[in-house]
Order: C-alpha cells, then sequence, then structure tokens
C-alpha cells in the first residue's frame, strides 16, 4: 500500500518545487495526518473510521498540492532554468573536472623529470592509468547520471535534458578520441607524419558518443515511464 500524499509530492515536483520542500511538507502532512487520526480514535471511532475521516479533515492530495505552491510559489533552478542547468552546467563543470585531474598530475609529476630513473617513473604509470582511465571512461558517463537524477527527481521532460545528455556524450567521444590517439595508428586512423585523420576523428568520437547517448536514453527514458503517476 502506498504512503499517504505520494500524490501530493509528484504534483509538487512536477510543477517545480525542490524535492527536499516538496518531501518536508509530505512529511508534515504525515504528521498531521497521524495526529487527527488520534484524535478520531480518542473521539470513540475504530481505526478504519478514524483514518477515513482523518483523511476526509486534511483534503484531496489536489487540494493540499495547491495550497503548497500557492503559499511558495518558488521553483527549483533545473525547474526555472533547465538549459542552464542541463547544458551549461555539464560543460562547465567537465572543464572543471579535467583541468583539475590535469593540474593535479602535472604537480605530482613534476618532480619526476626527464632526467630522473626509470624505475621511479615507473612507479606512476598505475597512477596515470587511472586518472586517465577515469578521465576517458567516467567521466561521461557520471556527469550523464547526474543529469538523468536530476531531471527524475524533479520530473522535468524538458528538451534540456536531451541536449545535454547529447553535449556530454559528445565531449565523451571527443575526449576519448583524444587521449587514446596514439592507439588508433594501429588500425591506419593516424597518418605516418602523425597527423589525425579528420575523418577518423569523427568517425571514432562519434561512435563513442552514439554508444554513450543511446545508453544514457534508453535508461533515462525506461526510469521515467516507471515514475510514480500523479494521484487524482
Amino acid at each position: 500500500m502506498p504512503l499517504p500524499f505520494e500524490g501530493v509530492r509528484e504534483q509538487l515536483l512536477r510543477a517545480g518545487i525542490a524535492p527536499r520542500h516538496a518531501s518536508r511538507y509530505v512529511t508534515e502532512l504525515r504528521e498531521h495526518l497521524a495526529d487527527l487520526t488520534e484524535r478520531q480514535r480518542a473521539s470513540g471511532l475504530d481505526a478504519a473510521q478514524a483514518a477515513a475521516r482523518a483523511m476526509a479533515l486534511v483534503g484531496t492530495d489536489a487540494e493540499l498540492a495547491q495550497a503548497m505552491i500557492a503559499k511558495d510559489p518558488r521553483r527549483s533552478l533545473a525547474a526555472r532554468a533547465p538549459w542552464l542547468v542541463f547544458t551549461v552546467s555539464p560543460v562547465v563543470l567537465w572543464a572543471a573536472l579535467i583541468w583539475t585531474i590535469d593540474s593535479s598530475m602535472i604537480r605530482l609529476l613534476w618532480p619526476v623529470g626527464p632526467l630522473t630513473d626509470a624505475a621511479r617513473r615507473e612507479s606512476y604509470l598505475g597512477l596515470i592509468e587511472v586518472a586517465g582511465f577515469s578521465a576517458n571512461y567516467l567521466l561521461g558517463p557520471l556527469l550523464a547520471a547526474g543529469c538523468i537524477t536530476v531531471a527524475l527527481r524533479q520530473r522535468l521532460q524538458s528538451p534540456a535534458v536531451w541536449v545535454g545528455l547529447a553535449l556530454v556524450a559528445l565531449l565523451s567521444g571527443l575526449l576519448g578520441f583524444h587521449m587514446n590517439a596514439m592507439s588508433y595508428s594501429a588500425v591506419g586512423l593516424i597518418y605516418v607524419d602523425g597527423r589525425v585523420s579528420p575523418a577518423a576523428t569523427f568517425a571514432v568520437a562519434g561512435l563513442r558518443a552514439a554508444v554513450l547517448f543511446g545508453f544514457a536514453a534508453v535508461v533515462y527514458r525506461t526510469l521515467r515511464m516507471r515514475a510514480v503517476p500523479v494521484a487524482a
């Protein structure tokens, strides 16, 4: 049996109310309902009658949701500016994370210059591989997961969500090609003089982007379809 006032939560989220405010309001309603139920029980009603009477006194989900919206019409940032949250923010966050990884690796590896012994440089290979793997394979999926999580929590269906997922996938594809460019020389994707083929760049980056975007789209659509419908 679903908990009471879940329909209120859904209506508030779809109206753009921030999830934390919607959750707090629903918690207050449930506490108020529990108090009313106890009062009805104290008046002589049985459990079922007391619960029904208390619900009638509280009001319908639509009435309660509208009261909250009228009382506090402020909407979440994702609802007010979805293009900022789902398109600009992921790009800025991506650039900040890449800069953090690069600057951290430069500072860490600064003592390991060309004149140092090979054994010392070898000790850093594991760390370099971890950083490269994280930047290459984890940043894109993590940012896509963040966009999906925010959209689902706020019950958003804005086109900005899809644009944001596409941007994240494209950045992931381009970064992945850049970081693994030398490994593609074995299959002829790099010219002999070391220049990267433009056609190969778009082909490989496009393939990586398509895979990530396709997976993220399936996950987003599947989870969105499983969202709890608004109660009457």
